[in-house]
């Protein structure tokens, strides 16, 4: 597609983007998005008090598998700071500069895999807990620094959350305490550059691969919830100090035997401002035997499940759709749990 000089001008504005369109490049993605996206109806979330969460959270984790959180307790502050230097290390920085630094990524957050679509999206992936990352000179070390700081904050949060949607599941002592390995997820800066043309995502539909994300946004709208067979946007909230969002991700799904939902979800790009949000992902850790009463998926270690999805991405370069059925031996069915990092896996059971 032919670019006006308007666009031409918007793109050559801006250092810290690449050329566009992403037309093959030299990390062999294809840009194949030429799609309409349009904005639908508004999608009210309920809230969840992390403080009492009683019967609003299971209500929330069944229903929609989003909400957003109050009274999460993490400083509006650090929000604030963690904020200004996210944009400072992005928006700031020549594109050509960031891509040499440590897990930058530009187009899909699967930073070492080849990927069918490239998004209109840049960041990066802070690993917490007890992995070791170079450590860079500002901005980007003060974000890293900034990073552990808030790493902490939502580990808390993260704990608090599983303890109370784990209950009405009966998990054991074991299951409760491997299921979230919360002082290892990670944080993802993300940030949605103004895109010279519309109708793009800047990231495309998928759900988490994670128990569940933790999402701190800005005030800039365009994340966008599949509900009731149609794309919904979702109100930015209050901006970078008021509620966190909240939604769970496929393994909430499989350790709870689809009794909570893992929410299909999508970013519209904006020719009109940039988006930044800061993203927390949770995970079971890599040995934990991932089962669920009844029998409902054979059980599985996390650690399956993302070479399973690894081996996916570097076979297909997409994920299959979530809940897809597909025709299995031996009267087994299985079926496909998307992943947001391009992360899938193919789960069984016998019928």
């Amino acid at each position: 597609m032919a670019l006006g000089s308007e666009s031409q001008a918007a793109t050559t504005a801006d250092p810290s983007c690449p050329p566009f369109p992403l037309l093959e490049d030299d990390g062999g993605h294809i840009h194949e998005q030429e799609q309409e996206v349009p904005s639908g109806a508004e999608l009210e979330l309920p809230t969840v008090d992390l403080d009492a969460p009683g019967e609003a959270l299971a209500a929330a984790c069944r229903g929609l598998g989003v909400f957003r959180l109050a009274n999460h307790g993490v400083p509006a502050s650090l929000s604030a700071r963690l904020f200004a230097t996210a944009r400072a290390a992005l928006a700031g920085a020549p594109f050509h500069d960031k891509r040499a630094q440590p897990g930058y990524f530009w187009g899909t957050p699967a930073l070492s895999l080849r990927v069918r679509d490239v998004n209109w999206v840049e960041g990066f992936h802070v690993a917490l807990g007890g992995h070791q990352q170079p450590a860079p000179g500002p901005p980007l070390g003060d974000l890293l620094d900034l990073a552990a700081e808030y790493g902490a904050h939502m580990a808390r949060v993260a704990r608090a959350l599983f303890d109370a949607l784990a209950a009405p599941l009966g998990l054991g002592a074991d299951q409760a305490a491997t299921y979230l390995a919360e002082r290892d997820g990670f944080l993802r800066v993300y940030r949605y550059p103004r895109c010279p043309e519309p109708g793009h995502l800047g990231m495309e539909a998928h759900t988490d691969s994670s128990v569940l994300s933790v999402i701190n946004q800005d005030a800039v709208g365009g994340l966008q919830v599949f509900h009731d067979g149609a794309w919904r946007d979702v109100a930015p909230g209050a901006g970078e100090t008021g509620t966190l969002l909240v939604n769970l991700g496929d393994m909430a799904r499989a350790i709870s035997g689809d009794a909570y939902c893992s929410v299909r979800h999508r970013v519209a790009a904006s020719q009109a401002a940039e988006r930044l949000s800061l993203c927390y992902f949770a995970f079971p850790q890599d040995d934990a035997v991932i089962s669920c009463a009844g029998g409902r998926y054979r059980p599985f270690t996390y650690a399956e499940f993302r070479e399973q999805v690894q081996a996916d991405i570097k076979a297909t370069g997409s994920k299959k759709p979530v809940g897809a059925p597909l025709a299995g031996p031996h009267g087994t069915v299985t079926v496909s749990i998307a992943g947001a990092n391009a992360f899938n896996m193919v789960l069984s059971w016998t019928v």
